[in-house]
């Protein structure tokens, strides 16, 4: 019973953990399938923005090395970038810069006395990289109004093919951060964008601390790059010390990666709400299973000592003597081991239920049983009633000596109760007793003998005028 009630709370237990994680590994499915969602979307939105952005520096470029930069050239220039600042709430500004790093047009100003970009890393590529494809730079602060932006700048280029400066086009940081800023307040997550020389370009909420940014990049570019294109990543911020669990998508063409990431606390909130009320379902039906479980082993043990018990005694009854009888006479053979057995009859006890009654003589017969069962001291004896008014006594390794000397002390104790009898002998309840004792061999029907010699020495202790001990 004990081991059903274990296994039914080992089945209740595991059921419920394997329900529960299998809840966990689907919120995380989920979420992998929304942030991949939006990581894709942001990056195809930031991808279209910067295309833009390079077709932009293309024309300025085309049209700089077509028509140079004369008066005229650059009027037309002045009116191209200003339509197109118009066009594009996207752009923050456009110029065009010289081998020097002097600005020939901004379209932000037309004063850029004073102005040099030679040291921007923009401006450095350029110089040292024939390559005419677009440069994707970092996140700098305009030297006109400084707002933050992302430049993307071509080379420009003599006849001769020498360095003659460089178009630029910058990317308002603000467009994408009101972007981010709305999607993050749907999707309560944190949204970034992230340069391949792992800087934070863009994120929301807003990184107000510049030195943040390294730090918080340095716990996930490693498992970006050991997966590139797409994929589900986890780290813990050194912004804010949060886990997250997110998505990442990388640019076409553009050395950019968008990143949706949730708060893995967040994402397992219905979890821990489902846990809880769980666990205290769980704990109710395992109480429940516990209960029943003892009541049932209560039941059973009640069942099985009244299976083995005397009811009015509190002996054992004969069904469990017989069979203990057996059991101990097979283990007295193995081990050669004496046995005895003593047969108890309360002397005219039929006299004493006429004259005091039926409830007096049970009350009679339960005190000289507790008397008789006072007497054993060792292990393995016991007694049980036999039937009517007889007890059998059985003592596995007693030998014919002390057998005797124990059904005498039996006997004395109970004349020692001094229980009225009215008209027997002194007057008080007595008991007369036949011992019997052998060494079992390996003859079958021994245990019966050994009942029959008790018997027949409890008669002859009958006939010797009863209140006495026969062997």
């Amino acid at each position: 019973m004990i081991g059903l009630i274990v296994c039914g709370c080992a089945t209740l237990i595991g059921t419920e953990i394997w329900q529960s994680w299998r809840v966990y590994e689907t919120n995380i499915e989920q979420t992998d399938i929304i942030s991949s969602s939006m990581a894709r979307s942001l990056a195809d939105q930031t991808e279209a923005t910067l295309q833009t952005a390079d077709s932009i520096v293309a024309s300025l470029v085309e049209q700089v090395e077509a028509e140079g930069t004369g008066p005229e050239a650059l009027a037309r220039v002045y009116r191209l970038m200003s339509s197109l600042a118009a066009a594009l709430p996207a752009i923050h500004e456009m110029g065009i810069v010289d081998s020097q790093g002097n600005p020939i047009a901004k379209s932000l100003t037309r004063d850029t006395h004073g102005l040099n970009y030679a040291e921007r890393a923009y401006f450095q590529y350029h110089a040292t990289h024939p390559d005419r494809g677009p440069f994707i730079g970092t996140r700098i602060k305009s030297k006109i109004d400084g707002n933050y932006s992302i430049t993307v700048t071509r080379r420009i280029n003599h006849p001769d093919g020498s360095f003659a400066g460089l178009a630029v086009t910058s990317v308002s940081l603000n467009f994408f951060q009101q972007l981010f800023d709305r999607l993050q307040a749907r999707s309560g997550g944190v949204i970034s964008l992230l340069a391949d020389d792992d800087a934070i370009l863009a994120r929301s909420p807003l990184v107000q601390k510049a030195a943040d940014k390294d730090r918080a990049l340095s716990l996930i570019r490693q498992q970006i790059r050991d997966h590139p294109g797409a994929g589900s990543v986890t780290y813990v911020s050194a912004i804010d010390g949060v886990r997250r669990r997110g998505s990442y998508q990388h640019l076409s063409h553009f050395p950019v990666t968008a990143l949706v990431s949730q708060s893995e606390w967040d994402v397992q909130s219905s979890w821990r709400a489902e846990l809880r009320s769980h666990a205290i379902i769980l704990m109710f039906a395992m109480t429940a299973v516990v209960v029943l479980g003892s009541r049932t082993m209560t039941a059973t043990r009640m069942l099985a000592a009244q299976a083995i018990q005397d009811g009015l005694t509190g002996l054992g009854n004969r069904r469990f003597f017989d069979e203990t009888l057996e059991r101990e006479v097979r283990r007295a053979a193995r081990s050669g081991q004496p046995i005895s057995i003593v047969l108890i009859d309360i002397d005219r006890f039929k006299d004493y239920n006429d004259c005091y009654g039926h409830p007096a003589g049970d009350e009679c017969l339960r005190l000289i049983a507790r008397t008789i069962q006072g007497c054993l001291r060792r292990a393995g004896e016991f007694a049980a009633r036999y039937g009517g008014e007889e007890i059998a006594v059985l003592l596995p390794g007693a030998d014919a000596p002390r057998a005797f000397a124990l059904a005498e002390t039996m006997r004395l104790a109970v004349r020692g109760l001094a229980v009225q009898q009215a008209h027997h002998l002194d007057d008080v309840v007595t008991i007369s007793a036949g011992v019997a004792t052998c060494v079992p061999g390996r003859t079958a029907g021994e245990a019966q003998a050994l009942v029959g010699v008790a018997d027949m020495a409890l008669y002859a202790a009958k006939a010797a005028g009863r209140n006495t001990v026969k062997s």
